[in-house]
């Protein structure tokens, strides 16, 4: 009985020691975004409109989007708890002409998903594969684990700069609990592009700068414990303006994920939620609960041994 109540204390006092290096050493280890992340997402844009460079016209047509995410393995060690993803992302018309392209390389915090803006050689190349260095701010890949319902600031590619997104509300998505956030970006003049007078629907040969302008209407769902997006839309206009008035619409699209992906995100997240809530919660709290229960069983074992022997004892020097 005593080595059993020794060995009830022994285990009492490791599991209550254990708990918390669990959730505060364990956890933090598996909560952090893949270094060697390897993904492909699809998002659909049925009925756009786009300017057609071979004819000079505007058209409408289905697009399709596929991003190529990569883990980019040489992050420079300076940037400790950091990964850098390569996303590819070419969009497609229905006439299979490839309408963009370009690449983006983006350094962040693997459990914030902040960008580490002077970490890394981050940049991001168009068609021409002409490199622009970036310094992403914001959330550009990813929500922070554990994400909170507030405000955050998340990354636009096409301005190059974060904007805030708003904490909307929850939802479903595929059975999978998420946080819904929306950003409105109001039409914005990101660039210039010189362009004859005639593409703009104005009389003359002579050339012009017009502005290229810039809006969308972004909508994500987040699974929170992950931080990772199960799905989003994204409104998006972009027009040519001369002399503050829109004279040619480059693209308008509604587009999102197709429902593939959104199922594969909430298959494979979901259950990867479930697992962190569980390392996170469930299995501290349980061996916490069940050493405290050890050790206070030992200890009670303990003492009644020690209250049973007692009389013996004393008859023993009363015989003598």
């Amino acid at each position: 009985m005593r080595r059993f109540s020794l060995v009830l204390i022994a285990v009492g006092a490791f599991l209550i020691v254990l708990a918390p290096m669990i959730r505060f050493y364990a956890y933090p280890r598996l909560a952090v975004a893949p270094a060697n992340q390897r993904s492909v997402t699809t998002l659909v844009g049925p009925n756009a409109t786009v300017f057609d460079i071979g004819t000079l016209k505007e058209i409408t047509t289905d697009l399709t989007t596929k991003v190529n995410t990569s883990g980019d393995a040489t992050t420079p060690d300076k940037c400790s708890g950091a990964v850098t993803y390569v996303n590819t992302t070419s969009t497609t018309s229905s006439d299979g002409v490839m309408r963009s392209r370009d690449v983006e390389r983006m350094t962040f915090n693997a459990r914030t998903g902040e960008g580490v803006p002077n970490c890394g050689n981050d940049y991001i190349s168009d068609q021409e594969d002409v490199q622009t260095p970036v310094k992403h701010t914001g959330l550009p890949a990813k929500f922070p684990f554990q994400t909170e319902k507030k405000t955050y600031q998340f990354w636009d590619s096409t301005l190059r700069k974060s904007a805030p997104i708003d904490y909307l509300g929850t939802a479903k998505v595929d059975g999978v609990d998420t946080y819904k956030f929306g950003q409105n970006i109001e039409p914005t003049a990101y660039t210039t592009m010189d362009v004859p007078l005639s593409v703009l629907g104005l009389a003359g040969d002579d050339t012009v700068t017009a502005d290229r302008v810039y809006s969308n209407n972004r909508t994500l769902w987040v699974e929170p414990e992950t931080g990772v997006i199960l799905k989003r839309s994204e409104g998006v206009r972009e027009t040519l303006d001369y002399q503050g008035e829109s004279r040619v619409t480059l693209t308008e699209v509604t587009t999102g994920y197709d429902d593939a992906t959104v199922k594969k995100n909430a298959d494979e997240y979901g259950s990867q939620a479930s697992m962190l809530k569980t390392v996170r919660t469930l299995v501290p709290q349980a061996a916490f609960v069940l050493g405290l229960l050890a050790l206070v069983g030992g200890i009670v074992l303990g003492r009644r041994r020690v209250s049973a022997t007692a009389p013996t004892r004393e008859k023993a020097h009363a015989h003598a």
